[in-house]
């Protein structure tokens, strides 16, 4: 299972993934899975469940926007293979 925080603009996402990244959160950035939103557009991966909790309470506290949270399975594996 792979976990996903969507966004409605880079901005956001960038803002997060940088204090994820300060707080020694496992995350990198990721296209937004089909499965969640029929757009394309960025998401920030996270590998532990259990920092879920955490990146909550960053959100709160940087008062960044996001559209959801999304769990979902790894899909096609050559979505991310562009060579």
């Amino acid at each position: 299972m792979l976990h996903y925080i969507l966004f409605p603009d880079v901005t956001n996402a960038q803002k997060l993934y940088d204090s994820m990244k300060a707080e020694g959160i496992k995350c990198t950035f990721a296209p937004t899975p089909r499965e969640a939103d029929k757009c394309c557009g960025v998401s920030v991966l996270y590998y532990n469940e259990s920092d879920k909790e955490r990146i909550t309470g960053l959100i709160n506290s940087l008062d960044v926007k996001i559209l959801k949270f999304f769990d979902g399975e790894s899909g096609n594996p050559d979505r991310m293979k562009f060579c």
